[in-house]
């Protein structure tokens, strides 16, 4: 760890770190739960925290998130709910695939919802639960059109009809997945699909929720908020594609120059020479690299700040450095904070549009190896968790 002259935020491990403003989380989640209040009935909200919460750190978000009001969490093994037990959350977790039945055990144990998209999953299921001596909660996953995962609304029916006599069973739920959640007349047509499957559902079982809509859907179309909205990417103030006019982004990541150096005008830096100095340069060069999730396809196509000042990043993204070229900056020295990603919210709106990707895909690849340091605004003041 270089020595340093601004008195921030920084890991205790590294100079190099994801900073998550759980302020923003909560401010986020308040929001959608603004979407989902005044309806007919009654709607939860279950946030999704899978992939460690999107990269922001699953326990110490779902904390949050569960004191903001949210009812359930999603997530998408056995592990990851485990994780989040052994955190405390004490609200109930859905995890929102099918498990594999040497795990369901240990899922039944943790008391993990269940996801089954057939009769063979569900007595497999049952056996490990009449073992178990405790019972399980299942949730029917049906395919209205997604076509990855679930059990066809027209065999829904003998599924419904075996959890009748399955003793040791419970159902809790009853769901389907949107394959394009911000189009409307793609989100009629599934829910139009799923729609029988409710009608018998409400004949068996008539208290038990049924839940379509994901982020974009649960802002876009309130018809279809049924009994539960599940959330995840508008949690942490992202957008697919774009920056966001509402949401708060969540997640910052910064790195402290560990060297400078000066580059002669027409020499190169960094392998394969991709950057050529067209003047007398002081590079700065940080800890961070595609090993931490930056995708090195960003090398020369993207930029930084310091001191508020905009910088260019230069040469070819290495596996744990990277170069800034500080030479319009010339207060900066060892030490000082480099921001990749700031709250702004352009941050990984610009990198996905650089990369022709989605924010989802960037924000889960720096989980990578970049410890987490938290913050959290408060009237007045703040108040600081690091975790190394």
């Amino acid at each position: 760890m270089v020595s340093s002259r601004q008195n921030s935020l920084s890991s205790h491990l590294r100079d190099a770190w994801v900073e998550v403003d759980l302020g923003s989380v909560e401010h986020n989640a308040s929001l959608v739960k603004s979407w989902i209040t005044g309806g007919e009935r009654h709607c939860s909200l279950m946030a999704v925290v899978k992939s460690d919460a999107y990269g922001h750190g699953a326990p110490a978000v779902a904390e949050v998130l569960q004191a903001a009001g949210a009812e359930w969490f999603g997530v998408a093994s056995v592990d990851e709910g485990t994780q989040l037990r052994e955190s405390g959350i004490e609200s109930r977790i859905l995890i929102l695939s099918p498990a594999p039945f040497w795990a369901v055990e240990n899922a039944i144990a943790n008391r993990l919802d269940l996801t089954i998209a057939s009769t063979r999953q569900a007595k497999a299921i049952e056996v490990a639960a009449a073992k178990a001596g405790t019972g399980a909660r299942v949730h029917i996953k049906v395919d209205t059109g997604m076509h990855r995962l679930g059990i066809m609304p027209d065999d829904t029916g003998d599924l419904l009809d075996y959890l009748e006599s399955a003793k040791s069973l419970e159902l809790a739920s009853v769901f389907s997945h949107l394959a394009r959640a911000s189009d409307e007349e793609a989100t009629t047509w599934q829910f139009q699909r799923f729609q029988p499957v409710i009608e018998k559902l409400r004949s068996q079982y008539p208290r038990v929720p049924v839940h379509l809509s994901s982020s974009e859907a649960t802002r876009l179309f309130p018809q279809f908020h049924l009994d539960m909205v599940r959330v995840g990417l508008y949690l942490y103030g992202l957008e697919p594609r774009s920056a966001s006019t509402d949401l708060k982004p969540a997640m910052s990541v910064r790195g402290r120059i560990n060297h400078i150096g000066v580059v002669p005008e027409g020499e190169a830096a960094g392998y394969n020479g991709t950057w050529t100095a067209r003047r007398p340069s002081r590079l700065a060069s940080i800890p961070i690299g595609y090993a931490d999730g930056v995708d090195r396809r960003l090398s020369n196509n993207m930029r930084g700040s310091i001191f508020g000042k905009s910088i260019e990043q230069v040469g070819l993204i290495s596996m744990d450095q990277m170069m800034f070229d500080i030479t319009d900056v010339p207060e900066a020295e060892e030490g000082d904070v480099i921001t990749l990603i700031g709250t702004a919210p352009e941050g990984l709106a610009d990198w996905s549009g650089r990369l022709a990707t989605i924010t989802y895909e960037l924000a889960c690849r720096l989980r990578a190896r970049l410890p987490r340091v938290y913050t959290r605004q408060r009237q007045p003041g703040s108040s600081v968790k690091t975790v190394p």
